[in-house]
């Protein structure tokens, strides 16, 4: 599913109107069917509510009327208020004479919004650049304090579609359909919460005129789910060696060596300081340790140790729970000398390139590297103040990973893909259950363990972020979203395998969307 930003949703429009002949009257027209559609479907209108619809001068208020119009010839009880008390556009002028000819009744008083059931918002679209003026935030404002259910076409109000960033004031949303392809701000945090459920409608744009769009939400049936052959054994499912672990520290490679396990790996072997080997050992079963040089620290010195044993991994994970020192930025150097593994970097392997190197690093690497990042060793790693990379994962995962050649999964309430060739996948299908210590761990012993069986890395990292994040909503339902640990998430690894091949083999077989819906995020369940 296409994600894109309004310059890119201007030019699609223009080249269907211009270009393929649909006028702009008749995507109008699917525009507010497919909301009514889907307003449907959620139960949001029936002839027991009162729909107010509130539109702005341009055409996203002309797809508010155009509604208005559709919900009173359904026989539903329906108002309009403009927004400006005038409309703007030729399209938005039409609709707005046809209402007045059939008496659609029009309210002035922001105070009638109470009297409504259900309130449409339709002020501004995704062209829209916060903040609104001074009549837009009063409607605004009203519309948040009185309207008991609020709809918004295409982006709500006072939001920009480019961004996850909360501009305020802002409508909040319960649920909000958006035409043919996903815009930014509801794909990321925080202006997810401003959008409530996401549905996208088809309104005949053809989906081909995105093909150059590089920028996509992850589907669970457009994942590459690995298999096994008949004749598999154990080391040709690969056999990943992960690196980590210092006093006070060891759980972080314990469940990092757990999810490899049971992500399919055919051996795990865990590298830990030679002094905190005990521990490590007492609490791996499956998997294997191995003892390294000096004392409670990973050290430059294991590396020799680990180059006499090179040949025996598939791919290596480094950073989790190994703490930060000069030595340890040696090590990580070290590794990267290791051309043909894929290697992933995750936490103090980050910091400690941060502390005591540079990116440069990575992008003087051949091999594949993978970083997995949250926010704040983002942060570190680029000098950006914490906020705005939240507010904009997407294009500051793009533009690291193609300047430093890595791939990055970085990590926020959203999840962001991105690869040295630009292209950025979007994944929000974890749950708010998963902010607790050991979640990272536990992605990163997924994504090695997928790394180490020899899947394309593109397709080992989107399924993944999309099989931890199904684990994590797994678990959650089985407990609580309070009393989740990163431990439930790896045991219900199996169970999200199954629901993703369950999902797949549904939407291969059969298509199971109702015209005009193309997608609806809430749909999809663990």
């Amino acid at each position: 599913m296409k994600i894109l930003k309004s310059s890119e949703m201007r030019k699609l429009d223009e080249k269907t109107i211009k270009d393929i002949s649909i006028p702009s009257l008749t995507l109008m027209e699917n525009a507010a069917r497919g909301v009514i559609s889907v307003m449907l479907k959620e139960g949001l209108v029936d002839r027991n509510k009162k729909v107010l619809i509130v539109a702005g001068k341009g055409n996203n208020g002309g797809d508010g009327l155009a509604i208005a119009r559709n919900l009173h010839l359904m026989g539903i009880y329906v108002g309009y208020m403009l927004a400006y008390g005038e409309v703007s556009s030729r399209d938005a002028s039409l609709q707005l004479d046809v209402l007045r000819k059939l008496g659609v009744r029009e309210e002035r008083d922001l105070g009638s919004i109470k009297d409504y059931d259900v309130v449409i918002d339709a002020i501004y679209g995704t062209g829209f650049k916060p903040p609104p003026d001074e009549r837009g935030s009063e409607i605004i404002r009203a519309i948040n304090t009185l309207a008991k259910k609020v709809v918004a076409v295409d982006v709500p109000s006072g939001l920009s579609s480019d961004s996850g960033e909360i501009f305020e004031p802002s409508v909040s949303a319960h649920l909000t359909v958006t035409f043919q392809f996903l815009k930014l701000c509801h794909c990321l945090y925080p202006a997810l919460k401003k959008c409530g459920d996401v549905a996208v409608v088809d309104i005949s744009i053809p989906s081909y005129l995105a093909e150059g769009i590089e920028r996509e939400l992850i589907l669970p049936e457009g994942l590459t789910i690995p298999k096994r052959e008949a004749d598999v054994y154990k080391n040709k499912m690969g056999h990943v060696l992960i690196l980590g672990g210092s006093e006070g520290k060891t759980g972080a490679v314990i469940m990092g060596a757990k999810a490899s396990t049971e992500t399919g790996s055919g051996l795990v072997t865990v590298g830990i300081p030679e002094d905190i080997n005990p521990i490590i050992e007492s609490n791996l079963v499956e998997e294997m340790s191995l003892p390294l040089p000096e004392g409670r620290f990973l050290s430059s010195s294991a590396l020799e140790v680990i180059e006499d044993l090179e040949k025996k991994f598939s791919a290596i994970a480094v950073g989790m729970g190994m703490d930060v020192y000069e030595d340890g930025y040696e090590l990580i150097k070290g590794l990267l000398s290791f051309e043909e593994k894929p290697i992933l970097l995750d936490a103090d392997a980050l910091n400690n390139i941060y502390r005591y190197g540079s990116p440069d690093v990575l992008a003087e690497r051949e091999g594949v590297t993978v970083i997995t990042p949250h926010v704040g060793e983002m942060a570190r790693l680029t000098g950006l103040p914490s906020d705005y990379i939240v507010n904009n994962l997407t294009g500051v995962a793009s533009e690291f990973s193609t300047k430093w050649r890595c791939y990055i999964v970085l990590k926020s309430a959203t999840t962001v893909v991105a690869t040295p060739s630009g292209k950025v996948y979007v994944s929000n299908w974890g749950t708010p259950a998963m902010a607790k210590g050991g979640s990272g761990d536990v992605l990163s012993g997924i994504l090695v363990s997928l790394l180490g069986r020899g899947m394309d890395t593109e397709e080992a990292l989107k399924f993944g972020v999309t099989l931890h994040g199904f684990a994590g909503r797994c678990a959650e339902s089985l407990k609580h979203t309070e009393t989740l640990r990163a431990t439930d998430i790896i045991k219900c690894i199996s169970h999200a395998y199954k629901r993703l091949e369950e999902i797949s083999a549904l939407m291969r077989d059969r298509y199971t969307y109702d015209y005009p819906l193309i997608f609806m995020q809430s749909r999809y369940s663990c």
